[in-house]
């Protein structure tokens, strides 16, 4: 209620707002429109790297040139979504605060021009920017269940827009839609980190800098180290639902123990980590969830003794990571392969596998208040977002994921980084 009634009072304040680079007034919704016409470039981690070469002020100046145009695409593209789903509460809620954010950066520009962007009262704007989409996410997951909730009313509950999305281009179009809001947001959200990071007292001096962090890029990226961080958060998960959890192999050698080897972290690379993270996270949930499901399901026919968690944990399948141990086959081509033998999908399952309206739990969330906890809470599958965002943030950086799977025998997960 305060964001929106801020952003109402925003509105009103600036309905009408000076050009910058001439004394016409603009509409807001004209301006927006004519910096969505504007190219919003996505950063490599070259470019990234790059920025640390330029001065404070031009990193700033950076960052807000990419704001108008990010923020403007963001509020626009939700605002247009296909089919009613722009008028979902929370995506509306979402869309508010991109106007919201717009306006602030845009009057901030008004009042004290380009020279002020390096100043603590810019850095702050910009923190609140970012730290004001932290629930965003979350958001957009509910304003698709409000979305299904409103075609359900009109087209029946048994609707089914994964399946629809075959003959409904208004689906097939939010996806798209929904895939460069996203990507939009990273940019966004990468910048933001990054020029704070380099702009920082600890970025500019190297007492208390890591050495080998350049903002937000890792330059010693171990992408097994990561994996073993996001198997932990996964087996916590799995601990605290199934009380088990399968084990991860990595080249045959439990995880655990593969890190502990000496010469340990041959591959390695400049990457945003927390981006690895968050893609080997979503798609070990996916694979110890498919490899429990298939424990339960051989437990049926099992007989042995001990207790149901001791048989259950004996029968669940481990997962199996293959990835190249030699740095420079890893340089040439950055890959890992996440196997599972769980309960697999066929190819109809497999072709909705990224879609923002598909979700392997048979029971999902139906009401969007059911969700309001999703942060302090994370669960290990049901919101259908792990997938088509991981694949976002894999493609970011010109990678991808791709998924092979039988039936009755497991799924092959390929990350390209």
């Amino acid at each position: 209620k305060n964001v929106a009634t801020s952003a109402s009072g925003a509105m009103a304040a600036l309905q009408r707002i000076p050009s910058i680079s001439t004394s016409r007034t603009r509409c807001v919704l004209s301006l927006m429109s004519e910096f969505c016409d504007k190219p919003l470039k996505k950063r490599s981690v070259n470019d990234l790297m790059q920025m640390a070469q330029l001065s404070p002020q031009d990193r700033a100046s950076q960052l807000h040139e990419t704001l108008k145009v990010g923020l403007a695409r963001c509020a626009m593209g939700l605002s247009g979504l296909a089919f009613g789903f722009c008028n979902a509460p929370s995506i509306k809620h979402v869309a508010s605060l991109y106007v919201h954010n717009f306006l602030q950066v845009m009057e901030y520009e008004h009042q004290y021009g380009t020279s002020g962007f390096a100043s603590e009262d810019y850095i702050n704007l910009t923190k609140n920017v970012f730290n004001e989409h932290r629930g965003t996410m979350l958001d957009v997951a509910k304003g698709i269940f409000e979305f299904y909730e409103d075609v359900g009313d009109l087209f029946g509950k048994d609707l089914e827009l994964a399946e629809a999305r075959q003959e409904l281009w208004q689906v097939r179009e939010i996806e798209q839609s929904l895939d460069d809001f996203f990507t939009h947001r990273l940019t966004l959200r990468l910048l933001i980190s990054h020029v704070h990071n380099l702009n920082s007292p600890r970025g500019a001096n190297t007492r208390g800098k890591r050495e080998d962090m350049v903002g937000v890029i890792n330059l010693n990226t171990q992408p097994i180290a990561t994996l073993h961080r996001a198997y932990m958060a996964a087996r916590f998960m799995c601990m605290r639902d199934f009380q088990i959890a399968p084990d991860l192999l990595v080249n045959g050698m439990r995880c655990e123990d593969y890190v502990l080897q000496d010469g340990f972290g041959q591959q390695h690379f400049a990457y945003v980590h927390t981006h690895l993270f968050y893609i080997f996270l979503e798609l070990l949930k996916n694979a110890a969830r498919a490899s429990i499901e298939r424990g339960q399901m051989e437990m049926e026919n099992d007989s042995g003794s001990g207790t149901d968690i001791e048989r259950l944990q004996a029968l669940v399948p481990s997962m199996h990571v293959i990835v190249s141990e030699k740095q420079d086959v890893w340089d040439q081509n950055r890959s890992i392969k996440l196997a599972d033998s769980g309960v697999g999908m066929d190819r109809t399952v497999l072709s909705k596998a990224f879609c923002y309206f598909y979700s392997s739990v048979k029971v999902r969330p139906t009401v969007a208040a059911e969700v309001s906890d999703f942060d302090k809470s994370v669960p290990l599958a049901g919101f259908g977002f792990g997938l088509p965002v991981s694949r976002v943030m894999a493609r970011y950086f010109s990678g991808d994921i791709d998924l092979n799977s039988i039936p009755g025998k497991g799924t092959d997960a390929y990350v390209y980084l």
